[in-house]
């Protein structure tokens, strides 16, 4: 009888364990409405790497949703699905593509979940220096949950874009 308490009590901490080792890190970042004038929320902001861009949407109650990395060459079919709805639409359940922004002066902080090979989803913040109402600068990530920082040089351009996709989602609050 002792060996079969033994026996189910380390299952259940191994258990326990498990679920500890796939749960997603929390935002740090909590959603606030944003009222400045230091970035324009009326289209997207994106960098290129190479013939792939990466593209944000910023929304005034705080979220920001990734457009994903598209190529150059498939740039207008995304932006076609970003107006239309069907890019939110095939995203919507996806936690990746969601996550939340913070301006304090002129510094910007992005976080959003990352893809994981393991274990649940890891959140990054990008940190930066906003340049201009149209331009800002990612200078560094950090993951919060274990300080692990990376240095980073990428220039976010603004495009005038309407109408932007639906940001309402179950994951940022």
């Amino acid at each position: 009888m002792k060996m079969l308490i033994a026996v189910i009590s380390v299952m259940l901490c191994l258990k326990s364990c498990e679920k500890e080792l796939h749960t997603d890190d929390v935002l740090t970042i909590e959603k606030s409405p944003f009222t400045g004038n230091q970035l324009r929320t009326d289209g997207y902001y994106y960098t290129r790497f190479d013939n792939i861009y990466s593209v944000y949407f910023f929304y005034s109650d705080g979220i920001v949703l990734s457009g994903g990395f598209v190529y150059e060459d498939e740039l207008e079919e995304y932006e076609m699905g970003y107006k239309d709805g069907s890019f939110v639409a095939s995203i919507r359940n996806n936690k990746l593509y969601w996550g939340g922004f913070a301006i304090d002066l002129e510094r910007i902080l992005i976080e959003k979940w990352y893809p994981s090979s393991g274990g649940g989803m890891p959140v990054f913040r990008q940190e930066g220096e906003i340049q201009n109402d149209t331009t800002f600068i990612i200078t560094k990530s950090v993951r919060p949950k274990t300080g692990e920082e990376k240095e980073l040089n990428e220039v976010y351009h603004f495009k005038a874009f309407s109408p932007k996709p639906d940001s309402t989602n179950s994951f940022v609050n």
